[in-house]
């Protein structure tokens, strides 16, 4: 289908708006590779790195993600490249559609990518068994990949400890962050042994729960190849102590929960420093984990 026949059909649609139809025309190259039509349109939110937005067609839904101008993270083609690569090895992630370094979208100059929309919402817990099982073994599997294919993927830190960073390479040192060195140290020196392609940042938002009970892991843009335990620490810190049992026993990698609580804690302790929503809820944890502090 041409360009122009995708905004004819887009104009035949009754009772949609002009701000949707003007909006659906600027986006008809992505449904007319597709071989479909786009009838609607609706906004799930916007944020400092993207906006998201369900599209349904005359076939499927779907959820777009339009990057913003300066968002850190991976280029669109290279997270919807990892997550087709989860997908094949039976991985619970969102399933990429289409990228923008796929389709020319003249009247969209910004970078996105086309998923599967899943109907659901964040996963909060406690996790039931299977939940828990099937994160324990897609972090598995994520995590068994060669690092070293994946070179495009930066080789860093997940972006939420850069609170601990000093600028020049270093770690920041000195008043409250003095009695924290000994954790900081053991944590954020990587060890080459634990290298892994990871997410870099999961939250409890980041995963969904589907409607039929499973779950499904969004949005890998800001990947890393750093220490899988940062990964582990990020789903013992949202989902507690019970439902990290579970994902450990999901996950065929011999870990243990100590292996993994001193990662927590200073991701706690990086949540602390950044003062957001999550602030209360590290605190919680640290209360009820608190690091050996260095005196």
């Amino acid at each position: 289908m041409c360009h122009c026949a995708g905004l004819m059909a887009i104009g035949q649609v009754k009772g949609m708006d002009r701000q949707t139809q003007a909006q659906l025309a600027k986006l008809a190259p992505i449904f007319d590779a597709l071989g479909e039509r786009a009838v609607d349109l609706t906004v799930l939110g916007s944020g400092a790195q993207a906006s998201v937005w369900r599209i349904r067609t005359d076939r499927a839904d779907y959820a777009l993600r339009v990057l913003k101008p300066g968002a850190p993270g991976l280029n669109p083609a290279v997270d919807a490249r990892l997550r087709k690569a989860l997908v094949e090895c039976g991985a619970a992630v969102v399933r990429p559609v289409l990228t923008s370094d796929d389709v020319a979208t003249p009247e969209v100059a910004a970078q996105w990518v086309l998923d599967d929309f899943v109907d659901g919402r964040p996963l909060s817990g406690p996790l039931t068994m299977q939940q828990a099982d099937d994160l324990g073994r897609s972090l598995w599997v994520l995590h068994n990949f060669d690092h070293d294919r994946w070179a495009d993927i930066p080789a860093s830190l997940p972006v939420p400890l850069s609170v601990f960073g000093d600028g020049n390479g270093g770690f920041r040192m000195g008043g409250d962050m003095d009695q924290y060195q000994g954790l900081l140290r053991r944590t954020l020196t990587e060890e080459k042994a634990c290298l892994a392609v990871c997410h870099g940042d999961l939250h409890a938002d980041q995963v969904l729960r589907k409607r039929d009970g499973g779950i499904a892991i969004l949005d890998f843009g800001l990947a890393r190849r750093c220490d899988y335990r940062w990964d582990l620490a990020a789903i013992f810190l949202a989902y507690g102590r019970d439902s990290f049992d579970g994902v450990l026993a999901g996950y065929q990698g011999k870990t243990a929960v100590d292996d993994v609580l001193p990662f927590a804690q200073a991701l706690a302790i990086a949540a602390l420093m950044r003062g957001r929503a999550k602030a209360a809820a590290a605190q919680v944890f640290l209360n009820q984990y608190p690091v050996q502090l260095d005196t």
